[in-house]
């Protein structure tokens, strides 16, 4: 073997060397640990809380815009496009080359040995003619499945959109009511110095004033209790909108009559609907490709190969090609079951969601009509505990009214605001779940205008 031969061989078993795997058991355990470290850029702020207005439509579309399931979502819709072409490239012409290089050499039967050097060059066309179906039922599932992944990108922006609307409700709401205990808490800590001083006088008994202390003391744990609530609130509210600014206004709903006309009228229509019933689409267009896979195919194929040695000829090729799997173990039919089986089920789901849907839709309408109901019941209640308080307030110096009533009926007017308050929040959630479930949330955050279309690239 000359050098020439021998640096060949060094060469390739070089190249052959580069494909050693990259990860052993050690820095494949390094290099994940960097990745799930938490670093300071994760941990910080959102990048929406640069862009946050105190507008309850433009936050609510920047929490989505920087929320990281709707860009991993919006990259799966990126990937369902190039799976789409991956598909189609299957029913278009193919075309492969191939080279060779390198020395024969010939000894042996008593003749002197002979070396000669050369290349061939190999170039073969493809295009399927038949397969059954299978190639463009797969074409089919890929397009399916690119229609899904922009479902669960409008359903990822809806969910997102509610729970960042839910956490900016929560936070006003908890604020409020802190504010109104405070204002109670003051009230009856001054009317408690009033009774010590009274019962110091020995014009009321001590028991009097013993019980409006256990009073202030329970106003005052309530008081620690929502604190720490804010404090969670608070919490939630950063996790999609990075900080928080001070005086937040408590939203409004965004829910009008003619929105709920349209969720009740279109309610088949919703993103989760729309998405099972996908599901069914891609579980029968998979059954197609299955058996199509058990049928045989047929292709036009075509090639030229050049000699390896100069005294050889170049071989042409045309002509068709018939294929057929006689046996694999049952492989193909198993899959075909399996397929059927799969379709059966997404059919099943997709009547479960069905009835899911619409009972969520009474539920949720039934619930809305009790709270508004509820609201103004104690909007009332609300105008009768001030009516009663400025009435006890006036017979306060006249004796007909005690100071420990009085701290009673504070404290009474005080639970009904309070409750007022929690109704008023229950509602306002309940409306931005009804638009995050119909898809009409995002939409009227002019997410959909402004959502860029993914294409493949070709």
């Amino acid at each position: 073997m000359t050098s020439r031969s021998t640096a060949l061989f060094t060469l390739l078993f070089a190249l052959s060397a580069c494909g050693a795997p990259k990860y052993s058991s050690t820095n494949l355990r390094s290099e994940i640990n960097g990745l799930s470290k938490v670093i300071p850029r994760d941990s910080g702020q959102s990048a929406s809380a640069r862009k946050l207005s105190g507008n309850l439509k433009s936050d609510l579309y920047n929490a989505i815009l920087y929320s990281p399931e709707y860009l991993s979502a919006m990259s799966t819709v990126a990937e369902t496009k190039s799976q789409i072409l991956l598909a189609s490239a299957d029913r278009k012409p193919q075309m492969s080359a191939s080279a060779n290089a390198g020395q024969i050499v010939k000894n042996g039967a008593g003749a002197s040995s002979t070396t000669d050097h050369g290349a061939s060059v190999n170039l073969s066309v493809s295009q399927l003619i038949f397969d059954g179906g299978a190639s463009v039922a797969r074409i089919d599932v890929a397009q399916v499945k690119s229609f899904i992944a922009e479902i669960d990108v409008e359903m990822v922006a809806n969910n997102t959109a509610k729970d960042a609307a839910a956490a900016w409700v929560n936070l006003t709401t908890l604020n409020a009511r802190d504010k109104l205990l405070q204002t109670l808490t003051s009230k009856t800590e001054k009317m408690l110095t009033q009774m010590e001083t009274l019962v110091t006088s020995g014009m009321i008994d001590k028991s009097a004033s013993a019980s409006a202390e256990i009073a202030v003391r329970a106003l005052l744990l309530e008081k620690a209790n929502i604190d720490a609530q804010i404090a969670a609130a608070s919490a939630s509210y950063m996790v999609f909108f990075g900080s928080v600014p001070k005086n937040l206004s408590t939203p409004q709903s965004l829910l009008t009559s003619a929105d709920l006309n349209q969720i009740q009228r279109n309610w088949s229509s919703a993103p989760i609907l729309l998405q099972t019933s996908a599901q069914v689409l891609a579980a029968k267009q998979s059954l197609i490709a299955a058996q199509g896979s058990e049928k045989p195919t047929l292709g036009f194929k075509a090639g030229v190969s050049s000699p390896m040695e100069k005294d050889e000829r170049t071989t042409y090729a045309i002509g068709v090609e018939l294929a057929w799997i006689l046996g694999d173990g049952g492989r193909r039919k198993a899959n075909t079951a399996a397929q059927a089986a799969n379709l059966k089920a997404a059919e099943h789901k997709l009547r479960g969601a069905k009835l899911a849907g619409k009972r969520e839709l009474d539920t949720a309408l039934s619930r809305r009509t009790t709270l508004i109901a509820s609201l103004k019941t104690l909007a009332a209640q609300e105008v009768s505990s001030q009516n009663e308080l400025k009435i006890m307030w006036s017979q306060l110096p006249t004796g007909q009214t005690s100071v420990r009533q009085l701290i009673q009926a504070e404290e009474k007017a005080y639970r009904t605001s309070d409750q007022k308050i929690s109704v008023a929040s229950e509602l306002l959630k309940l409306d931005f779940e009804m638009l995050a479930s119909s898809g009409l949330l995002s939409k009227k955050l002019g997410l959909s205008a402004n959502k860029k279309t993914t294409k493949a690239e070709k």
